[in-house]
């Protein structure tokens, strides 16, 4: 088990990196560079736009940043008509973030972008290789997505 649980580590920390930054930190920067927001702020975006409104502290968490930088942040996304900012009915003290439809427009299109660059580089791969690459996604969702994992 130890050599399973070593590969893993090791797996991880070498892969993930390599496809995040290749696949999508790249693109982020590039795209972001193209329009009136920051990486962090597109990042932001495409959290609400994926999981709903969301409250200050799980974004924080979410982003990995201080709550002093993300309050500037939503200010800014909120200026910039990208989100709004409503209090929870559930407890008044916290506020949720939503995504506006002009925030949901840029994630969108970000995300159509990015699909585009990920297809055109799996297209690059020989069939073999493009079979191999999603038998490896399936497994691994399938696998951290059974309870053992949550």
């Amino acid at each position: 088990m130890k050599c399973i649980v070593s590969d893993t580590i090791g797996f991880l920390s070498k892969t993930f990196p390599k496809i995040y930054s290749s696949l999508y930190l790249e693109y982020l920067k590039q795209y972001a560079a193209t329009y009136d927001v920051n990486k962090t702020q597109l990042r932001a975006l495409m959290f609400i736009r994926n999981y709903g409104a969301i409250s200050m502290t799980d974004l924080c968490a979410k982003l990995n940043i201080e709550k002093g930088s993300l309050t500037s942040m939503v200010d800014d996304l909120t200026k910039k008509g990208y989100v709004i900012r409503t209090k929870d009915l559930s407890d008044r003290r916290k506020y949720l973030i939503s995504i506006t439809e002009k925030g949901t427009i840029l994630a969108s299109d970000f995300m159509g972008k990015l699909s585009d660059r990920l297809e055109e580089k799996l297209f690059k791969l020989n069939e073999e290789d493009q079979k191999r690459y999603m038998e490896a996604i399936s497994t691994l969702q399938y696998i951290l997505n059974k309870e053992e994992f949550n």
